[in-house]
């Protein structure tokens, strides 16, 4: 996996990067409260993993997980 300078790990998610049913906003918030983590450190994961299985550098930073 290549990491990036810590200086550019810093992300920010604001506003809406996708229209999504009703329902799957649902499973993503109960995900989120299931896993004790956020919906943006889930998406980041998601990321990483669609970048990791096309052989891209996994550059999606994650949100710290809330306790």
């Amino acid at each position: 996996m290549h990491q990036l300078p810590v200086v550019f790990q810093i992300c920010t998610f604001t506003g809406k990067y996708a229209n999504l049913p009703p329902a799957v906003k649902k499973q993503l918030r109960m995900l989120a409260v299931e896993r004790e983590t956020t919906i943006q450190a889930l998406l980041a994961e998601a990321l990483n993993d669609l970048f990791a299985k096309y052989g891209k550098p996994e550059i999606a930073c994650a949100s710290r997980k809330s306790k």
